[in-house]
């Protein structure tokens, strides 16, 4: 009898275990996610990168504002493209979902710097600011919306000099060593879709973020990165590594920051915020895990 009871559960055990298998998870960002094997690591070998494409840059452009009391300016690069990573890998397009007062309050909060992130399920195809999650948040609630939050997430970030101190030693672009490492990790994060955010130096007090996407390697070598660049956010922008002397280049993007004569000077590469993409990945797993028990039960 014993030896019978013990079959039915592991005969039960190995269908429940089928069943699981069998079902998968599609939607904006994944495709065919299993759900027997829901992990970061999946997750991102399971992206598309159509949602990684400039259909999906959000339309704010790149602003400043006074900190301290008009003591000094800052642009709002770095805040926008973490903004922008968070809205590639946790928004979903053509969700039938409708905000509530509470959801943008959670949203406002993860830019303003929360560790807890949100699923962001819109209704439009694009990131709109007349409709759907980035209209909410453009009205905000109460004092709050997605300029406050912004702004005070690029103050914070400023202002952490710890962090921030590697980039104003020397001036300009870095040694070949130090390229040719950010060249290889950028590579290898691009090829399992993990988007970077990059700190572009042009000299040491013209220094621009942007959030590198996507790469191909050319026949003699260079390497062509494309990347969401919130001056000009209706379109991707390129930064260059040249092969021949381990730099990188990026007029397009340095542009209107240094003088018409020093576009074309090779520029330093900082990989920043590695490890925000953490609480990322944790959001990611607990959505798909609960979607795929939802799918268990029906």
């Amino acid at each position: 009898m014993q030896k019978s009871i013990a079959l039915l559960f592991i005969v039960a055990t190995l269908t429940s275990n089928s069943v699981q298998a069998a079902k998968t998870v599609t939607d904006s960002l994944v495709t065919d996610l299993p759900c027997n094997k829901v992990t970061a690591s999946e997750i991102y070998k399971r992206m598309s990168p159509r949602q990684f494409s400039s259909d999906f840059h959000l339309p704010n452009v790149n602003w400043s504002y006074d900190v301290k009391g008009g003591l000094y300016e800052l642009g709002v690069c770095w805040s926008l493209s973490r903004a922008q990573r968070l809205f590639f890998y946790l928004g979903r397009w053509n969700a039938p979902a409708e905000f509530s007062r509470p959801q943008t309050l959670q949203v406002l909060n993860m830019l303003r710097g929360s560790s807890i992130y949100p699923i962001m399920q819109n209704q439009e195809a694009y990131p709109r600011q007349d409709f759907g999650i980035l209209a909410e948040l453009m009205r905000g609630v109460g004092a709050r919306d997605f300029k406050t939050e912004i702004e005070k997430y690029e103050t914070e970030r400023f202002h952490k000099f710890a962090k921030n101190l590697k980039l104003i030693i020397g001036n300009g672009s870095r040694s070949k060593k130090n390229n040719q490492e950010s060249k290889s990790l950028l590579v290898q994060n691009l090829q399992t879709n993990k988007l970077s955010l990059i700190v572009i130096r042009a000299s040491r007090v013209a220094q621009h973020v942007v959030l590198v996407k996507r790469y191909q390697r050319e026949q003699n070598g260079d390497i062509k990165f494309w990347v969401y660049d919130s001056n000009r956010p209706g379109q991707d922008a390129l930064l260059t590594y040249r092969q021949a002397d381990s730099r990188y280049y990026a007029p397009g993007i340095i542009y209107g920051i240094v003088p018409q004569k020093d576009l074309h000077d090779p520029v330093g590469v900082y990989i920043v915020d590695e490890k925000e993409r953490d609480p990322v990945e944790s959001t990611l797993v607990r959505h798909y895990s609960s979607l795929c028990s939802s799918l268990s039960r029906k």
